[in-house]
């Protein structure tokens, strides 16, 4: 019947994991090396501005929407592991305060403190692994209410049975 199918539909029988929208999907739990598209991503995309160039206000700004928008549509899809977080915050202190993603300075304020809102003396820059969280949170979330969707089916056949 599968090959009947495959052979009327002109489709060839792929396997997982597979990318869909520059995301690598599987049924197993990503590893972090799978991780490596959007690191590469980041990297290639901090690499093509000229941030010695730039402020510390235009580094802070692109942080915020190029980068931390590109993060955020992983993390809307899955969690991410901590050592890719890391690796991530890693990049982005490291651009805003030198303007490369290579080279390491002493920051001017704790990464900690940079990701406080601005109105609590931060500058309003997201914590990641608090995204990330809160996004695992509503996959949970979703999991419990919306049991007649087949994705809700698949993740309880798959991870929760």
């Amino acid at each position: 019947m599968k090959q009947a199918i495959l052979s009327l539909s002109q489709f060839t029988k792929g396997s997982f994991p597979f990318k869909y929208l520059g995301v690598p999907l599987s049924p197993h739990r990503l590893l972090a090396s799978q991780f490596s598209p959007l690191i590469h991503r980041l990297e290639s995309t901090i690499q093509s501005w000229m941030g010695k160039f730039l402020s510390y206000a235009g580094r802070l700004e692109l942080i915020k929407s190029v980068l931390h928008g590109m993060v955020q549509f992983w993390i809307s899809i899955f969690p991410i592991p901590v050592v890719v977080i890391n690796k991530i915050t890693s990049l982005c202190r490291n651009f805003l305060w030198t303007g490369t993603k290579l080279r390491s300075k002493s920051a001017l304020v704790a990464w900690k403190q940079v990701c406080l809102p601005k109105n609590e003396g931060g500058l309003g820059v997201h914590d990641i692994k608090a995204r990330n969280d809160s996004f695992f949170a509503k996959h949970l979330w979703n999991i419990h209410l919306k049991t007649d969707s087949l994705w809700i089916q698949w993740v309880d056949h798959y991870y929760i049975s």
